[in-house]
């Protein structure tokens, strides 16, 4: 659990003035940091805003569905409803990955306030959230990834853009990198809510006897151990 935050906090140290360099063409100290792995954009920079609005489409699919669950588990079975209505197929084009955004750190703030409040849930609440751990733990797994493709998304962008002298010609690139670059910018922000609110979340669940160890074992299997330390509570 500790190694799991500590985790998450240093990438959003790092992540948040990577981000800001890149969009003034320097890169920072992310890439460094997460051991300098190239993306398989290249530096072609609307490769990298594919990878990465698909990244982040699938990340937000798994968060929608863990959100539902949690709503589920907290008697909001209507926002539940209202967030699956949002899961679809991921796309590298997905026009409604913002609305999932925001969708999702409303239900966050919700679940966030019901464990505050000390209240405790009901046997079945215990099993949506046991189940909604999974799909979080796949999220999670996501957002590690595309915290190395944002910042060469933005970065490629901005030399992409800076290399074209035409007046007419950067209005059109500028409006193709529009949903990466919105996307991009707000990973900081995510990442922070991974570190903050996970934190909350893992504990609650120990504190209502969720097997943290098989929620690690079953995201292993679903191949999302990558980039995710260990998450039984010890």
């Amino acid at each position: 659990m500790k190694k799991i935050i500590q985790t998450l906090v240093i990438m959003t140290f790092f992540l948040a003035p990577s981000l800001g360099h890149a969009q003034f063409g320097g890169l920072g100290g992310l890439k460094d940091a997460m051991g300098g792995g190239e993306s398989s954009g290249g530096g072609n920079a609307l490769a990298l805003q594919a990878e990465l609005i698909l990244g982040m489409s699938v990340a937000m699919n798994s968060f929608l569905k863990a959100d539902a669950k949690f709503m589920s588990a907290i008697d909001l079975d209507a926002d539940a409803k209202k967030l699956l209505n949002l899961v679809e197929e991921p796309s590298d084009n997905d026009k409604k990955l913002e609305a999932k955004i925001k969708a999702s750190r409303e239900a966050d703030k919700k679940m966030q306030s019901f464990i505050d409040s000390g209240k405790e849930l009901s046997a079945e609440g215990k099993k949506d959230l046991a189940d909604g751990l999974l799909p979080y733990a796949i999220g999670m797994a996501s957002m590690v990834k595309m915290a190395k493709v944002a910042p060469e998304f933005l970065k490629a962008s901005v030399d992409e853009i800076k290399s074209v002298k035409n007046p007419m010609q950067i209005v059109k690139i500028k409006k193709q990198f529009d949903l990466g670059v919105k996307t991009g910018k707000q990973v900081p922000d995510l990442f922070k809510k991974l570190g903050t609110s996970s934190k909350k979340l893992f504990g609650f669940a120990k504190a209502n006897k969720i097997d943290m160890k098989k929620v690690e074992s079953d995201a292993k299997k679903a191949g999302a151990a990558d980039g995710i330390p260990s998450m039984s509570m010890n």
